[in-house]
């Protein structure tokens, strides 16, 4: 049996980044994180029957949005022992955040990262990303770092009425696993579920061919859905016919990103280095923070860790009363100023 090129599972469904023709539909998702545990019962029937795939590519969405990125790459790899490929639109690229992630480039063996317009230019150019990206080779010699030019997109379209298939789509070798056992031969069949209703046609979803079930494997039945092209899918999709390409675009009627998700990234790393004992980096991520996003809880609460951790009680007081202000109703912050309350008085 030929080997799957490599075999993908999404970390997260949600993205920051919002691209007009999303192979996975994934302006459309509402927030979902995923654990490693959900895709144990697929990848085990898979090595169970020696299933062949060279890598594992941790996909989504947006995977650096998932609260704990390198602990669901070390499960998997740990588990399957198997090379893991990371595909991200880079908007994190930052040398504090490079180093804060530096425990999950020392096992990541291959790094894409898209490079769409919109990110470029928010991070100041081809230049400046390829700067702070060779700064992970540090961590990794040996990590491969693409960062291919997405300046160009397929039109992802469909067609009411079925047509003849006129040429041979490589989307067909991008197979998906989901936490439910199943997998799909392409993102835009697999992660149908995250389509808005009247996007696909009927023809497309009914699909006999784009799924097969793990839970039901046999060796014939898994050789013939991995070797059959065309799909029955394929003649209402417009990547069989002549692929359309266009200049990149945002999804109509929705932000060019997603600045919740962003800051709620943000801040998690501004934690991690302050655990990490980086408090330089911390802080020049608190400075990013509030450059970009103006007066915001997450900025208060990094400023008064930054506090906390080199024993300025008075400012650390006031910016958790900043924090409190701003969202009186988070329960971070509650329980922070809480504890400082203790810690100063005793009671």
């Amino acid at each position: 049996m030929d080997n799957i090129g490599w075999l993908e599972i999404h970390v997260v469904d949600h993205c920051n980044n919002n691209c007009r023709w999303c192979h996975n539909y994934s302006p459309f998702s509402a927030r979902r994180e995923f654990s490693p545990e959900e895709y144990y019962d697929g990848l085990d029937v898979l090595k169970r029957y020696n299933v062949r795939y060279d890598n594992i590519s941790l996909m989504g969405g947006e995977p650096f949005l998932h609260e704990n990125l390198h602990g669901f790459a070390y499960k998997i790899l740990e588990r399957y022992r198997k090379p893991l490929m990371l595909t991200t639109n880079g908007f994190w690229l930052s040398e504090q955040a490079v180093k804060a992630h530096a425990d999950l480039w020392r096992i990541v063996s291959w790094l894409k990262i898209s490079r769409y317009p919109t990110v470029e230019k928010r991070l100041g150019g081809i230049a400046e990303i390829r700067r702070v990206a060779s700064l992970i080779k540090q961590f990794n010699p040996g990590i491969i770092i693409e960062i291919p030019d997405k300046s160009i997109f397929n039109k992802l379209e469909f067609t009411a009425s079925p047509r003849d298939v006129e040429t041979y789509c490589g989307n067909s070798q991008c197979t998906a696993l989901l936490p439910d056992m199943t997998m799909g031969r392409c993102g835009a069949g697999a992660y149908l579920h995250l389509a808005p209703d009247g996007a696909v046609p009927g023809g497309f979803r009914e699909s006999r061919h784009m799924m097969y079930d793990l839970r039901n494997y046999e060796a014939h039945t898994f050789l013939l859905w991995r070797k059959r092209y065309p799909l029955d899918a394929c003649s209402f999709c417009s990547f069989s016919g002549r692929q359309l390409q266009t200049r990149w675009k945002v999804e109509r009627g929705r932000p060019v990103f997603n600045t919740d998700y962003e800051r709620e990234y943000d801040f998690a790393i501004g934690k991690r280095l302050v655990a990490m004992g980086e408090a330089e980096d911390a802080r020049k991520m608190a400075c990013n923070m509030r450059e970009k996003y103006g007066e915001r809880v997450e900025v208060e609460m990094l400023e008064c860790l930054l506090a906390a951790r080199n024993g300025q009680r008075e400012s650390t007081v006031k910016h958790i009363t900043r924090a409190l202000e701003l969202a009186p109703d988070n329960e971070e912050a509650m329980r922070y100023l809480r504890s400082i309350r203790t810690a100063l008085t005793g009671a």
